[in-house]
């Protein structure tokens, strides 16, 4: 069974974490950047949504963020970008992702280029997008 399944309802689940990831970023679900504060919002009204039949989808953690970005993975960003997420994402996303961790104004945003983390000003709007999640990472993985 391959790691990474595309649930054709614009989820995929990582068979490896247990985690359930949305196939397209925030960008290219509503066409805009958001800062933080809106990548909540976002959550919330996708959670109210009920989308791919859940409603516990949430920011992810920079932990959860780091299980999907490997440098063997390769396709390509809006801007044409190489990016390093699994093929059964949605092509063309934004090149990186928020991720929960705040410390005062600034927040926590996870490069899908180089695999790294850097604190941005939450309320940046860009270009930045969330590419939310839900469930926890299995035990040991």
């Amino acid at each position: 069974m391959s790691r990474f399944i595309d649930n054709g309802n614009d989820t995929v689940t990582d068979n490896q974490t247990g985690l359930i990831w949305f196939k397209k970023d925030s960008r290219q679900l509503t066409g805009k950047w958001i800062h933080l504060e809106k990548a909540i919002k976002f959550a919330e009204e996708k959670n109210v949504e009920n989308f791919g039949g859940f409603n516990d989808w949430r920011v992810p953690k920079l932990e959860d963020v780091k299980t999907i970005f490997d440098k063997s993975f390769s396709q390509r960003d809006f801007g044409n970008n190489e990016i390093h997420i699994p093929a059964e994402f949605e092509p063309k996303g934004a090149d990186c992702t928020w991720t929960d961790t705040v410390n005062g104004e600034r927040a926590m945003m996870f490069s899908l280029v180089k695999g790294r983390s850097s604190w941005i000003n939450k309320f940046g709007e860009g270009p930045f997008a969330v590419r939310l999640v839900r469930g926890t990472e299995k035990d040991g993985s």
